[in-house]
């Protein structure tokens, strides 16, 4: 005989082999039992949960000549005649591929006949929610008077498909999900017989993959077992699998956290080289995330919403014919989740301003990496500062200009750096723009005689910098706590492998006619 599946070879055989169902199997058996046997039942649950395999147990169970404590025998000459399939009287058909009403007139003519070699005839129908609508009301017919020697066992993942006119004549039973620790016990029970040796770390893993469905843990099993060397280690079922690196993962969530777009696409590029699933990608973070959400008491409104974006994204990616766009723009917008309106003069001002400070400490950390990474930049500006103190009054923008003539006509003017950029862009956030807080997390500000020059390299900032609504309100907090008043220029610095930072800076000083001193 040739390699059985796991999954077929380890099929339940008896109820009590039937793991994380238990209140299902103790009235089964009490009905084997008593004798007290209903002319039509109806599991549901999740896909690898058992109702197949209580199905058949419950078959032979009820036809067996020799039953022992609700159970069959699986000795007798019936047992093993339904465990080999001779018999015609024990009929399984799947609904996905005989949904037609043509074949429950089949079911219906037959069911007048006696039995053969069985007490009860038994039809056990897997997803029956499949069936056609002129099929169902065949089926209704059959089961409001149907033989006495006559069992239906309706199997199904979708109850909610069935009509209600078929659930009110079935006893219905609900197979729930399995348990990591259930599927972890039959995993070593199955490894055990086959005496192979394994990591306990391992077997956690694939009862964590397979998602509370037994024959999804052993079709994993099964697969790994014929990659593996001498012993199935965590380490083997990570490489066969193909799961992500959770490094990789742990990467990811850090950057979010961090509202690091870019950091966060890197690695969504290095997934995305090395051909892994996405969807694992998305169900791999969201379990980082509730990880946290469980162990830290911080930022739990922000992981939350994580959360919830993330299960939406899975169903957005199974759609999608280009999900690596899909997941790459969803991972932006959380990087960028600071919309949230917080107003520091409302009630509760003990919690607001704690979630508050939760943003700027965050904010504050990614402003001292972009610092950190311009410093050979600083050195080449003046520390002193060449602007005037202008009167508070209205300055109109200029309207714009052609590049070239604006160029032209420009005059040569002298320019600081603004160093009160951290105090200033808290002062942003108090007012409860966080969103113009981020974007100045990922810019420079410099001062002129005329006006004030905003450069970033970051083309998300860019956009939001560049609105009406934002240089308005940076204009209002230069004259309310600088005594600034003056226009307000945004610049995106341009992006050049071949050329470092300092010349790209360069460039932007250079299109606005702006003279510096190199310190060095």
């Amino acid at each position: 005989m040739g390699y059985i599946a796991l999954y077929r070879k380890y099929r339940p055989l008896t109820f009590d082999n039937i793991l994380g169902q238990e209140s299902v199997t103790k009235i089964l058996k009490n009905q084997v039992k008593t004798g007290k046997i209903s002319h039509a039942y109806l599991f549901s649950g999740t896909r690898g949960t058992g109702k197949t395999s209580a199905a058949k147990v419950f078959a032979r169970a009820i036809n067996c000549l020799h039953p022992k404590d609700g159970e069959p025998c699986n000795e007798c000459e019936v047992c093993k005649s339904i465990l080999e399939g001779n018999t015609s009287d024990v009929v399984e058909m799947d609904a996905a591929s005989n949904n037609s009403v043509e074949n429950i007139r089949q079911i219906r003519q037959e069911v007048v006949y006696a039995t053969v070699d069985v007490k009860y005839r038994v039809y056990i129908i897997d997803e029956v929610h499949m069936l056609t609508t002129s099929a169902f009301n065949a089926l209704l017919k059959t089961l409001e008077e149907p033989p006495e020697n006559v069992v239906f066992i309706l199997a199904t993942t979708e109850q909610y498909k069935i009509p209600v006119t078929i659930l009110s004549r079935c006893l219905r039973f609900e197979f729930n999900r399995l348990s990591t620790e259930n599927i972890v016990e039959r995993l070593k029970y199955v490894l055990d017989t086959e005496k192979i040796a394994y990591e306990d770390e391992a077997l956690e893993y694939v009862a964590k993959l397979a998602d509370g469905a037994m024959r999804d843990a052993l079709s994993i099993l099964d697969r790994c077992i014929s990659e593996m060397s001498d012993k199935l280690t965590y380490e083997d079922i990570q490489r066969i699998v193909g799961a992500i690196d959770k490094q990789i993962v742990q990467n990811i969530v850090k950057s979010i956290l961090e509202y690091d777009g870019i950091k966060a696409n890197e690695n969504i590029e290095l997934v995305i080289k090395k051909g892994k699933d996405l969807r694992q990608l998305v169900y791999e973070l969201n379990e980082e995330f509730l990880s946290l959400l469980i162990n830290s008491k911080s930022d739990s409104k922000k992981i939350i919403r994580i959360i919830d974006r993330l299960s939406k994204l899975d169903s957005d990616l199974r759609q999608s014919a280009r999900p690596s766009i899909i997941l790459k723009s969803c991972i932006i917008e959380l990087c960028n989740d600071v919309t949230e309106e917080i107003d520091i003069s409302s009630g509760n001002n003990n919690q607001t301003n704690k979630e508050l400070l939760n943003i700027i400490n965050a904010l504050s950390s990614k402003v001292a990496s972009l610092e950190s990474e311009v410093t050979s930049l600083k050195s080449n500006l003046s520390n002193k500062s060449k602007f005037t103190t202008v009167k508070a009054s209205s300055i109109a923008r200029p309207a714009k200009k052609d590049v070239k003539e604006e160029n032209n006509e420009a005059e040569e003017v002298e320019m600081t750096e603004f160093n009160e950029l951290e105090e200033f862009n808290k002062i942003v956030a108090s007012h409860g723009k966080l969103k113009l807080f981020s974007a100045l997390a990922n810019s420079r500000v410099y001062l002129t005689d005329s006006y004030i020059l905003v450069i970033t390299n970051n083309s998300f900032a860019y956009n939001i910098l560049k609105m009406d609504e934002s240089i308005e309100t940076i204009r209002d907090i230069m004259l309310e706590n600088y005594s600034i008043d003056k226009d307000i220029r945004v610049e995106l610095k341009e992006e050049d492998e071949k050329e470092k930072d300092v010349s790209s800076i360069e460039k932007v000083f250079k299109q606005n006619n702006i003279n510096y001193t190199d310190l060095d």
